[in-house]
This record gives C-alpha cells, sequence and structure tokens, in this order.
C-alpha cells in the first residue's frame, strides 16, 4: 500500500526510526499501528516511522536514517530502498535479546532503567535476528541481538505491554549443576568449549589507556579491542547459525514400522535449507513443551502420505501428539541439538504386562542392536517403545533430571540396563487411522453436476494459488465469492470444498465466521474476532476463512450518507484491509458467500487497483432434472407407491430451492406416517396435500394456479367466456402457451422468443380481470405488482425493488411477471424531477434484454395511457406485442350481460339486447355495475313486500330492476372520453400522419 521509491541519507538521529518527507508522512501518519515495509539489496526490513515530520533537509524523494541502524540492516548511504505501508502489525508479547559484546553487556548491567525507558522512544517495530540499537546518551550506545520473538513471526510492533527479556550474561562462564537435558539455549556455546578456551575467555578483558602509555601500545590495545569485538560477532554469528530453528506443520500419521515414537518423518524433496538429518533435535510445541526427536525421511514408495508442496510438513506418531497435546496442523519447531552430552547410568525398562525381566532385556537389545548399525537411537525420559506386537516397555533415564538420552550397540555395553519388576501400564495405543473430522454437516449429499462445476473449479484454484500440489511453487492471492439466495445450499457447497482440502494430501486447516450471527455488533469487535481468526489462520497456514453471509455486516451502503451506510462501510474497509493484509503475501484463502452480488459494498466489490475476490461464482437455479434428482434421493428413504410420479411434481415444483424441495418431501413423509407408523407408504396424494401447503410459504408473492390433479386441462378457458376480448386472448395464447406446447419447434428458432406483452385500452375494458382469468385457466405462475409499489423514497431502492422482482420471477419460472397500472411506473424519461422512475425505466431496461435474459419469464404490463410510457420499452425485443383491449360492440355487451348474470335468478321477460342497444361506449365494468344496481334494488323490493322473515332465497331480477339501475348509471367514460382515446390510440400505433410528432411531443401528467 502506498508505494513509493526513496533514496537514503544519513541523519544524526538517536532512534531506529525513518524519517519521511512531509508528503509522505502525511499519508501514512494516520495508520497508528501500521509500519513501513523497506526493500532493498534483495532484503526486506520493516521499520517505524518517526512520530513527526521529516524536516531537517529531507527532500520528497529521500528518506533519513542513523548510520549506525542503517549499517546494522546493511543499507548505505544513497541505496535506493523501495518503501510500502503496511496498515496493520501485531503486538509482540515478549522480545528475547542478547547483547552483541562483553562491553554491551556491562553496559546494560550499569544502565537497566535508562535502557527499559529508553526503547519504546526509539524504535517500534522489531525484526526477528535483527541488530537492535539503544542509545543511553548522546556518546553512548547498545547493541542486541533480537533471539526470537513472542508470538513468532518475523516482525512485530513494541508497546509497554511487551517483556523484553535480556538472556544471562555469556561471559561469566559455565554455572554447577546444569543438565545436559535442560541447557538453555543462550548456554549452548559455553558448553561447547574446552576448559582452556573458556578459562581464556574469562581471563580475557580489555586493556585500558592510560596517560603513560606509548603509542605503540595504544596502536596494539586498539588492534586488540577491534580484533575482540570482531570475534565477538563471530561467535554470535556462529552462535545464531547453530541454533537455527525449523517450523513445520503438524501431520497425524501412524507407528510405522520399525519405527520408534519419537521418530518424525518429513518428506526429503521439500526439506529446508541447511537441514541437517544427522543432527537429533529438539521439538518445541506451542504448548511450550520440549520432546527430542529424530528426524526420518519417508520411503519413496509412501511419499505419497506427506504433501509435496513448499509448506514444510512433518508426519508425528498420533500416540505422541496425544502425549504432549499437539492438535493437527499445529505448527512445531525443531532445533538442532549440536552437543549432545551421554552421562547416563542406566536404563530402567518398565513393561505393560507381566513379563520375565531376561526376555524384557534381550528384547530391548535386540530391538536396539537391529536399529543403531547406522546411525544411533533417540530415547526420552518416560518413552513408550515397541519392543515386540504386544510387549511396550517404558524407559526410564537414571539420572532422572536427563530428559534424553543416545543408545547404541557400545551404549550396551558400557551402561546398564535394568528390567524392573514393576508393570506399568500404557495407555490406549492408537493402532488405526482415525477419519478427520469433516467439515459437512450433511454426510450424505445429493450430486448435482452445475454445482460439481463449481465445486471442482474452486478446489483446483484453490490448491493451485495456495501451492497445495507439486506443480505449483508460486503463491498468488485467491479469494472467493460465491452468491446465491437463501436456501439454494451456499453453506453445503463450501463445506463440499473445504471436505476435499482438508484431507490428505492437502491438509488444509480451516476456520468458520458467521456474518448473520454478528450482526448489529460493534466494529472493534467484529474487527477483533476477524484478527483472532486470521492469525489463528496464518499459525495453521495452509488455511481458509470463510465469511458466511458477508453481505449482512457489509452491506450495500445507499448515495445518502446515513448511519448504517457508514456503518457498513467501515465493515466493508475493515473486512478489506483483514483480507488484503493476510492474503496477500500469505498461504491464506477467503470464501465469502453472499445473498446477492448486488448487496455486497462496493468497497469490496468493486476493485480498488485489484480486485479482493479473484473469483465470482454464482449458485444456478435448479432445473427440472436437478429437482428430480434431489426428489428421487429423498424419497429413497421409505417406502413409495409404484405409480408414484416424481416427473410430474419435477415440474410442479418449479421455483423451489433445495431446502423447499427438503421441506415438501418431509411433510409429505409426515402424513404418510400419520396414516401408517409401522408400514407407511408414500403415495401421489400425500405429495399433492404437501404440495398445497408448501406452495404458501414456499412461493410468496407468486400467486400459483398450478393443477396437481389429472383434470389439469379440464378447465381451460374458452374464447366465449371473454366477450370482446377474443383477439386478445389469441395473441396471449400464442405468446405463454404456444412455447410450453410446441417446444420443438421454438426451441429450433434462432430468434429469440417474445417475451412482453402490452395490453392497452380504455379503464374497465377487462385488462386485469383478463390476466387474471388467464392465469387461472391456463395453470400459470403469476406475480402480480401495481407500479407505484417499487417506488421508494430512498436512492437506489426503487432499482433495488425491480432487481428482486426480476430475481423472483426467474427463480419461479415458468412465470408471468404482471405490471398493473404500468405508466406511472415506466413514463418517458427526463419529466421526473427526482429522477427515480428514469433509473426505474433503465433499470426494467436492463432486465428486459439484457445478459442474463427472461427465459421461461413473460412479462404483461396493462395501462390506459400507452403514450406516456418511454418508447425505448416497446422496441423489438422487450415489450413488443401491442395489443388493444377495445370497447365491447352490441353483440359483445349482450354476451356480458348473460355471462355476469349467470349466477342470477332472471324473470323471463329480461331483454338483454334492448339493453345492448341502449349501452354503447358501456365497459364491461359499467354493465357489471348495471347488475349490481338492479339485484340491489330486487333486494330492496322483496324486503318491503314480504319482511325479513318470509324473503325468499332466490329474488327474481326483472325488467323494471334494470331499467332503473340503467337510467341512474352513467358510463364512466363520455363520447368525448372516448373519442379522445381513439385519436390517442391511432397515434400511438402510427395509424395517424403525426404519430412521430406526437411521440416526439413532450408529455405531462396534467
Amino acid at each position: 500500500m502506498f508505494k513509493r521509491t526513496f533514496k537514503v541519507v544519513y541523519r544524526p538521529i538517536r532512534s531506529n526510526f525513518v524519517l519521511l518527507p512531509d508528503q509522505y508522512y502525511g499519508v501514512v501518519s494516520t495508520y497508528d499501528t501500521g509500519c513501513l515495509s523497506l526493500q532493498y539489496n534483495g532484503r526486506t526490513h520493516y521499520a517505524s516511522w518517526a512520530p513527526q515530520k521529516g524536516g531537517g533537509g529531507i527532500k520528497d524523494t529521500e528518506i533519513g536514517i542513523n548510520a549506525r541502524a542503517a549499517k546494522e540492516i546493511g543499507l548505505h548511504e544513497n541505496d535506493l530502498v523501495k518503501c510500502a505501508l503496511i496498515a496493520d502489525v501485531l503486538n509482540l508479547r515478549s522480545v528475547h535479546v542478547t547483547p552483541v559484546s562483553s562491553k554491551d553487556w556491562e553496559i546494560i548491567e550499569l544502565s537497566t532503567e535508562k535502557i527499559s525507558g529508553s526503547v519504546l522512544e526509539q524504535t517500534r517495530i522489531v525484526n526477528s535476528t535483527q541488530i537492535l540499537i539503544v542509545w543511553i546518551n548522546k556518546s553512548m550506545q547498545v547493541a542486541l541481538t533480537v533471539d526470537r520473538l513472542k508470538p513468532h513471526m518475523n516482525y512485530g510492533r513494541i508497546d509497554h505491554n511487551t517483556e523484553l527479556v535480556v538472556a544471562p550474561n555469556l561471559y561469566k562462564g559455565l554455572t554447577n549443576g546444569t543438565s545436559n537435558g535442560v541447557i538453555e539455549e543462550n548456554t549452548k556455546l559455553s558448553r561447547s568449549k574446552t576448559t582452556a578456551q573458556v578459562k581464556d575467555e574469562l581471563t580475557e578483558k580489555l586493556t585500558p589507556l592510560t596517560h603513560s602509555s606509548t603509542v605503540s601500545n595504544v596502536k596494539n590495545t586498539i588492534q586488540r579491542n577491534k580484533r575482540q569485538d570482531h570475534m565477538e560477532r563471530l561467535k554470535k554469528d556462529l552462535r545464531r547459525e547453530s541454533s537455527r530453528s525449523f517450523e513445520f506443520r503438524v501431520i497425524r500419521g501412524l507407528w510405522r514400522e520399525q519405527a520408534q515414537e519419537s521418530d518424525v518423518f518429513v518428506n526429503g524433496k521439500h526439506l529446508p535449507e541447511f537441514f541437517d538429518l544427522d543432527l537429533f533435535y529438539c521439538m518445541h510445541t506451542a504448548a511450550d513443551k520440549d520432546y527430542y526427536v529424530r528426524v526420518r525421511t519417508v520411503e519413496d514408495d509412501i511419499e505419497d502420505d506427506l504433501p509435496e508442496t513448499i509448506h514444510p510438513s512433518i508426519e508425528l506418531n498420533a500416540n505422541l501428539m496425544k502425549l504432549l497435546g499437539i492438535k493437527e496442523l499445529e505448527r512445531v519447531v525443531l532445533r538442532p541439538k549440536t552437543t549432545v552430552v551421554n552421562f547416563v547410568e542406566k536404563i530402567e525398562l518398565f513393561a505393560n504386562k507381566k513379563t520375565h525381566y531376561k526376555i524384557m532385556e534381550n528384547a530391548f537389545k535386540r530391538f536396539v542392536i537391529e536399529r543403531t548399525q547406522h546411525k544411533p537411537m533417540l530415547f526420552n525420559q518416560e518413552e513408550v517403545v515397541r519392543l515386540e506386537d504386544d510387549l511396550l516397555v517404558t524407559v526410564g533415564i537414571l539420572p532422572e533430571h536427563f530428559r534424553y538420552c543416545v543408545v547404541d550397540a557400545q551404549f550396551l555395553k558400557e551402561s546398564k540396563i535394568y528390567a524392573a519388576d514393576l508393570v506399568r501400564p500404557v495407555g490406549e495405543i492408537i493402532k488405526e487411522e482415525t477419519p478427520p473430522t469433516s467439515p459437512l454437516s450433511v454426510q450424505d449429499l445429493i450430486q448435482l453436476p452445475e454445482y460439481d462445476k463449481i465445486v471442482d473449479q474452486v478446489v483446483q484454484e484453490l490448491r493451485m494459488n495456495l501451492c497445495l500440489s507439486a506443480d505449483n511453487s508460486v503463491m498468488r492471492q485467491c479469494n472467493v465469492l460465491l452468491a446465491g439466495a437463501s436456501g439454494t445450499g451456499k453453506t453445503v457447497l463450501v463445506e463440499r470444498i473445504l471436505d476435499q482440502l482438508s484431507r490428505k494430501p492437502d491438509y488444509c486447516h480451516f476456520e468458520f465466521f458467521h456474518g448473520s450471527r454478528s450482526k448489529g455488533r460493534k466494529t472493534e469487535s467484529i474487527q477483533k474476532d476477524l484478527r483472532n481468526i486470521f492469525t489463528s489462520c496464518l499459525q495453521h497456514a495452509p488455511a481458509i476463512v470463510v465469511l458466511e453471509n458477508l453481505d449482512v455486516l457489509a452491506h450495500a451502503a445507499g448515495e445518502q450518507s446515513s448511519q448504517d451506510g457508514e456503518y457498513y462501510n467501515r465493515m466493508a474497509d475493515t473486512v478489506y484491509q483483514l483480507i488484503v493484509q493476510y492474503t496477500t503475501n500469505n498461504a491464506i484463502a477467503v470464501i465469502a458467500t453472499v445473498n446477492e452480488l448486488q448487496t455486497l459494498n462496493k468497497r469490496l466489490s468493486s476493485p480498488r487497483g485489484r480486485h479482493v475476490f479473484q473469483t465470482v461464482a454464482r449458485l444456478p437455479n435448479l432445473e427440472r432434472a436437478d429437482r428430480e434428482i434431489i426428489l428421487r434421493e429423498l424419497c429413497s428413504h421409505i417406502n413409495v407407491a409404484k405409480d408414484l410420479d416424481l416427473v410430474k411434481f419435477s415440474n410442479l415444483t418449479e421455483g423451489y430451492r433445495k431446502c423447499d424441495l427438503v421441506q415438501f418431501v418431509e411433510r409429505a413423509i409426515f402424513y404418510a406416517y400419520r396414516i401408517s407408523k409401522t408400514q407407511p407408504l408414500l403415495t401421489n396424494d400425500q405429495l399433492i396435500e404437501s404440495l398445497e401447503h408448501t406452495n404458501s410459504y414456499c412461493l410468496q408473492g407468486i400467486q400459483s394456479n398450478q393443477r396437481t390433479g389429472n383434470d389439469a386441462d379440464a378447465n381451460e378457458m374458452r374464447v366465449e367466456e371473454l366477450p370482446g376480448l377474443e383477439s386478445v386472448v389469441g395473441v396471449l395464447e400464442e405468446v405463454l402457451m404456444w412455447p410450453s406446447r410446441y417446444p420443438t419447434i421454438f426451441n429450433a428458432s434462432p430468434l429469440r422468443n417474445q417475451a412482453g406483452v402490452l395490453l392497452y385500452g380504455p379503464p374497465g375494458t377487462g385488462k386485469t380481470y383478463l390476466v387474471s382469468q388467464l392465469a387461472t385457466s391456463w395453470n400459470l405462475r403469476i406475480i402480480s405488482v401495481k407500479g407505484p409499489e417499487l417506488l421508494a423514497k430512498y436512492i437506489g431502492q426503487s432499482e433495488e425493488n425491480v432487481r428482486n422482482l426480476f430475481n423472483r420471477a426467474r427463480s419461479a419460472r415458468p412465470c408471468v411477471l404482471f405490471f398493473d397500472e404500468f405508466d406511472s411506473l415506466a413514463p418517458k424519461r427526463g419529466h421526473d424531477s427526482t429522477g427515480v422512475t428514469d433509473r426505474v425505466v433503465n433499470q426494467l431496461l436492463t432486465e428486459l434484454d439484457g445478459v442474463e435474459g427472461l427465459q421461461g419469464v413473460t412479462v404483461i404490463a396493462a395501462t390506459s395511457r400507452p403514450e406516456l410510457l418511454d418508447p425505448a420499452l416497446l422496441r423489438s425485443g422487450r415489450i413488443d406485442r401491442l395489443v388493444e383491449c377495445p370497447l365491447p360492440d352490441a353483440p359483445a355487451r349482450v354476451r356480458i350481460f348473460e355471462a355476469l348474470s349467470s349466477t342470477l335468478s332472471l324473470d323471463e321477460c329480461v331483454d338483454f339486447d334492448w339493453f345492448a342497444g341502449k349501452t354503447a361506449n358501456y365497459t364491461g365494468a359499467d354493465i357489471q355495475s348495471i347488475l349490481t344496481s338492479a339485484n340491489m334494488a330486487a333486494v330492496k323490493e322483496a324486503l318491503a313486500q314480504f319482511g325479513h322473515e318470509k324473503l325468499a332465497k332466490k329474488i327474481s331480477l326483472k325488467q323494471k330492476h334494470l331499467i332503473e339501475s340503467f337510467q341512474t348509471t352513467r358510463p364512466s367514460l363520455s363520447a368525448s372520453d372516448v373519442a379522445k382515446y381513439h385519436r390517442t390510440y391511432a397515434r400511438f400505433t402510427n395509424k395517424e400522419k403525426t404519430s412521430r410528432e406526437f411521440v416526439a411531443k413532450r408529455a405531462t401528467l396534467a
């Protein structure tokens, strides 16, 4: 982050800070917990910047540093350094240091308080194995070698809670009573010296300069002091080299043949540099336990048990892991034992069962002789040794403070082996491989081809980019974003991916973070939990962090500023920084799941210099074949009837998600058990009954008119039942029914099927009634929307409502999307001062002919003012079928009277032909109003004549009632209104010459 290249200049500052130019300081100074990464001459060093601007003549192309501090890290004046900001650095618990020379140790002993108070004022970032300079005053300074950091990292930040541990003085000689098994790391060098060397070192002192010294003596003294300082540095370097540590991740293994409990195995093809297999190693665990081991390479024929990757792995006996409390994929550190002192008095053997001492001693000697022909053996105190298949002995070493010993054939001749009579039971020995804990919550998985492709793609990319395979050694960032609606199987898909990568030979660690459970929490609290998860994955790398429902925490913020929007933006920035920080140069990948890509905050989905998610996968909707596979698998756990038709139910469950299908089958199975608890049998009737219940909550907002019985086509509407709209029914039949009736013809067509119809006509002509009746008659799924329902006052909310509506329709296809009062939702653009409807029109255009298309979704819009619609919506390929719903003529009005009065008791004198001739310009709604008013008049007359008690069940409707109602009912459209609509529709359909001028003319809603 914020990469720059600067030239190094020396500045007389007494600190390890870096002086930055004013401009760059203003950029990075806001990151209180950050540091600088300095890259130069093939090396990388981490440092903190001075808490004030550079000043002092620091140019914009320069950075300043103390000359002594620069020398210790290999920097020279005028060198070019690449600087980059590390946004967040972890704090250190402790820093272990040792003085570089004896002079430094003497200064430390005299100035302990001064040093402890000056360290934080002079440095904040400490690197592993660096030489740290601490200034006591203007003329005195101390050089300290950083031996190790806790937790184990390459660099870290120190604060007031960090413990500074200075190793004991190496120049006071040996201490008595130290055993060979507990030699401290800072005394190993003294242990390897002879007595004469130690004596010379103890008596060697710096010769002070006196006023009487001659020039030659002064020169000799200076040379001797320089030579001594040089020797001290050389000894320190040799000591660091000899105490080189190697970090491995632990793989669980069984007790191999011809191996001990203390034998650990590595892959010989990927050994770390300078790793010596001839040495014994002290294994240090994360729980601060030490155990001495011998490292062996696996045989060629079984190398597949250990991963051949750039990540160093070590196989430990499962019993040893249990003894030391080591979990799989934890990190252990191996440090070589360069000096081995083997002053052992005797070895005691304790059998796990009653065994004669001679048999035990002979078996142990044979065991040692057979396995030490080339190399000696290593035994730990209280180590369990398997001499034979059923004979286990516990090894005791005397003196007891010895923690290990090295044994070979010569050792058996010189030392005593004692087989004790005491029986010491051994805990349960793990002999069989236990299957790894699977992240899968559902073991019986249903394999679907499209989902399998996503799993294989993600697994392959993670293996390649995390270097989990031997084919790749270049680590790259690989974060995955999975999008799918709730209940589509995102969690199970992630669990399948983790199940493959956590097993042999990948051995990938994983951690879960559930975003929905953290909703409403403070940003700082969530950041702390996420950092702990990422840190744990860093210690177990290669690893995967799963962020479930990330869009719940980092939801898309609206364009208007709000408190929720600021919270979502802060959360998105926090997640972004953590992902970039931990995944850029580490073997860590992130898998995040969201419901919709549009609901994720743009700060995570939009590239800011680079994409934080390199792979984006959308979970597809279930096709008919997928639903059939799921239904067959779910029904396989119960006896089913022979005539069970799952193909039919796979068609009837169009739009169902995985969880919906599970609910559907489980409810049907419940109905089967309710009939017979001992021998339940699943039949079509139970599935039909279950389908009626599940449709109510699985298809919320979607009116499903699909028939489940065998008489699905029995109630298909006849054209005669919709008088005056015969031509409209014919057009809708072509658009809605023909593609499903003749799929072979339409699938072979190279053109896109028509998916949009506009119904226009005066108010009351039956546009809405027609669509509802056809949906019921033709068994269609329909989503009915009134235009103003989708409009919202917040910017961006209206477009999101349109987007969600089309997504819902796609998930329930085949489906009809019906927009009533379409002119209020999609008027011409440029006439709305707020711009809301303009953006809605743009979103509609995107959905109607976008990349995803509308296969299986038909859009029907109804309006009485088509001239107000935006012309772009009516172009070819969108809503291109324009169908007029005209006013009914005289024969049609007669049929409307007859159809609406079919449930009424009519007198013989009623003459609908007379009314049809009198009701010109009347709509179907007006005719219904006449019949309703006439029926009310007949009821009033009957009540006045017979009273409440003697009122008949059916009241006859007479001609006089209809005439009375007709005289009081006026048509909703006057003659001038009808003429105006005719002229408007003629211009709209280009039947008049001024149609183009009319379309171009500015329209208003006045």
